[in-house]
């Protein structure tokens, strides 16, 4: 987000931000919340979601350190998602006008914002494509797999996906019922592609990738 921006833009991001400490759990903002600011992850990590009217979690993204956390909406103020601490982090905080007042300014932090902003589409639209007529064990391969890209360490062969995670998140995360996300999870054991160790999430990647790509 502040790549190359100018020697004016860093002195007013440190003048005018504002650090927020959650604890894993803590509550950012509620989908609808009115919102007048921008966060930008400094530390840690969060949760993005929505709640289904079945009052159901589905979980859109985990964002990492640097990542900005909500959109900026001109318009309409309402967030249209929640955040939640995945885990101890730390957040900036901006005032909306002050921040869209250092992008007028300097163009190579608009351009930044532009930039990431349309990555995370992307990212979206994958996701939207991956939920529709997808079997959930080849969705969950694919979840397996970016998770061990983002997060992974190579072991003997295997890749760890270094964080704490469980089967409920994960259900949370692809938008279905436990039981099943445990079913299409033995899917993947009994096919060599995952195994789970004290809690721990271990994948072949290369299989993995190839499994959730055939048709």
């Amino acid at each position: 987000i502040f790549k190359n921006i100018n020697n004016n833009t860093k002195v007013e991001i440190l003048k005018y931000g504002k650090l927020i400490y959650l604890n894993q759990k803590d509550v950012l903002f509620n989908e609808k919340d009115v919102i007048d600011k921008v966060y930008i992850l400094i530390d840690g990590k969060v949760s993005i979601f929505k709640i289904s009217e079945n009052g159901d979690r589905k979980i859109i993204f985990i964002l990492n350190k640097g990542e900005m956390v909500n959109e900026i909406n001109l318009e309409f103020k309402r967030a249209t998602i929640s955040c939640e601490a995945f885990e101890d982090c730390l957040i900036l905080e901006y005032n909306l006008e002050t921040f869209l007042g250092m992008m007028k300014n300097d163009f190579e932090l608009t351009k930044n914002i532009i930039s990431y902003m349309e990555r995370r589409n992307r990212r979206l639209y994958r996701q939207v494509k991956n939920s529709i007529s997808i079997k959930i064990d080849k969705r969950l391969a694919a979840k397996l797999y970016r998770l061990a890209n983002e997060y992974g360490k190579e072991i003997d062969g295997w890749h760890f996906i270094d964080i704490k995670i469980t089967i409920t998140y994960l259900a949370d995360m692809l938008g279905c019922p436990r039981e099943s996300l445990s079913r299409a999870m033995r899917v993947l054991e009994t096919n060599g592609l995952v195994r789970i160790e004290n809690k721990k999430i271990y994948v072949r990647k290369v299989e993995i990738a190839r499994y959730f790509k055939e048709k």
